[in-house]
């Protein structure tokens, strides 16, 4: 059964989106009339239809910080943030190094807490707030061999969303 939903004058941001998930969750707000801004670590052709890319890494407070000021000052808004920007290459915990687990555990739980702060900061100024929608996976709850630090990433992702749901409800919707 087709969703019909109508998002027009909705403003949303889709970190990872032009590629992959990502590309999808872009495509299904750009049909349902939302103005979409994709982000990526590194530069990309923009998706067609959407507002543009901008090449943001999403570690990093500042470039977060500007990512969502640029969004609001070119469209007065933020609506929806879709955090779907992570992922980790495979590597055995006993071998991966100190620093591959840190990274690994920064782009998957703690990038999305960053971006979530931003949005909320916006959101939460806006009549009808708006709504985060953090992409999880099934590794937060099964065995996750040779991605260990991404599955616990991914666990302490939901439980992060549970909390800021509760935090920053009614204004802020949270979802994974």
């Amino acid at each position: 059964m087709p969703l019909d939903l109508d998002l027009t004058g909705r403003t949303v941001l889709v970190t990872g989106g032009a590629r992959g998930v990502g590309l999808g969750i872009t495509r299904a707000f750009l049909d349902a009339g939302a103005t979409v801004v994709t982000c990526s670590r590194s530069a990309v052709d923009p998706v067609p239809g959407t507002a543009g890319h901008r090449t943001c890494d999403v570690r990093e407070p500042a470039a977060v910080t500007a990512l969502v000021d640029g969004i609001v000052a070119d469209h007065g808004r933020l609506d929806v943030l879709v955090s779907n920007a992570g992922g980790s290459p495979y590597a055995p915990a006993a071998d991966a190094s100190p620093t591959f687990h840190a990274k690994v555990v920064e782009l998957n739980l703690l990038a999305p807490l960053l971006l979530s702060q931003a949005a909320n900061a916006v959101m939460q100024l806006q009549e009808h707030g708006g709504a985060v929608v953090m992409v999880s996976s099934i590794s937060a709850t099964r065995p996750s061999p040779g991605t260990a630090a991404y599955g616990a990433a991914k666990a302490g992702l939901d439980s992060l969303v549970s909390s800021l749901a509760v935090e920053w409800a009614p204004k802020v919707r949270l979802n994974s």
